[in-house]
């Protein structure tokens, strides 16, 4: 699989998808090129594959031929801290853009980026395709 480092120079900026190991990933990838069309940024795509869950390297292979469909560059990572391994990937490349899907758990790792990285913008995508401005219906802790 391609790196996402190796492929682009420092002064491009990025709109990261993150991605599981699910078929229907593919519409987030989709998504994702709509959003890096539109801030004119190059489209990677992050899926960490994490041992506590079962593995599906079809869905994978898969979801790669998806990001080359879409001129993107995916990245899979092997990591059992997979908020950690995302943010460590933001902090490491110009990630002007995240791609997700909408966080279905109170505790979804989703919501821990987004605390983390508030000069990113993110973008949910519904299952019908449907791309959301993240963030704006959330709390904001004022200290």
């Amino acid at each position: 699989m391609d790196n996402i480092n190796e492929n682009m120079t420092s002064d491009e900026r990025i709109t990261l998808v993150c991605v599981t190991n699910q078929f229907k990933c593919e519409r987030i990838i989709k998504a994702g090129r709509v959003i890096a069309d539109l801030t004119k940024t190059k489209l990677g795509i992050i899926s960490v594959v994490n041992s506590q869950y079962p593995q599906n390297p079809e869905a994978l292979d898969y979801l790669y031929k998806i990001s080359k469909e879409n001129r993107g560059t995916m990245n899979i990572t092997y990591s059992d801290a997979p908020a950690r391994a995302i943010s460590r990937f933001i902090k490491e490349n110009k990630i002007a853009n995240v791609m997700t899907g909408v966080p279905t758990t109170e505790n979804s790792i989703i919501y821990k980026l987004w605390d983390r990285f508030n000069e990113i913008n993110f973008f949910t995508v519904e299952e019908d395709g449907e791309i959301k401005e993240a963030r704006i219906n959330c709390a904001v802790s004022g200290d």
